[in-house]
């Protein structure tokens, strides 16, 4: 049987290759706020940087990314549900 981290990694095998630059922990916050977070991060960070982006708003999970490709403030490069949270991975544009 299989615990919650182990199917985690059995699922974002492609996730686990992406080396983030920062990681922004965003549970417990709800929109429009999340995306303000994320975007003012991603502004803070140089090109070609990565962002984690941890989500449990189940708006954000795709207010976030659309608002994000939307602005062109970065290419959304993987995601990943699970238990509620969902992951994001941005490379800043």
């Amino acid at each position: 049987m299989m615990t919650n981290f182990e199917n985690f990694e059995s699922k974002c095998s492609n996730s686990n290759e992406i080396k983030e630059d920062r990681v922004l922990d965003l549970r417990g916050y709800q929109c429009p706020m999340t995306f303000v977070y994320a975007k003012v991060a991603l502004e803070e960070m140089e090109s070609n940087s990565i962002l984690k982006v941890i989500l449990d708003f189940r708006s954000a999970f795709t207010n976030v990314p659309q608002s994000i490709m939307k602005q062109e403030l970065g290419e959304v490069l993987s995601e990943f549900e699970l238990n509620n949270e969902k992951t994001i991975w941005i490379k800043k544009t």
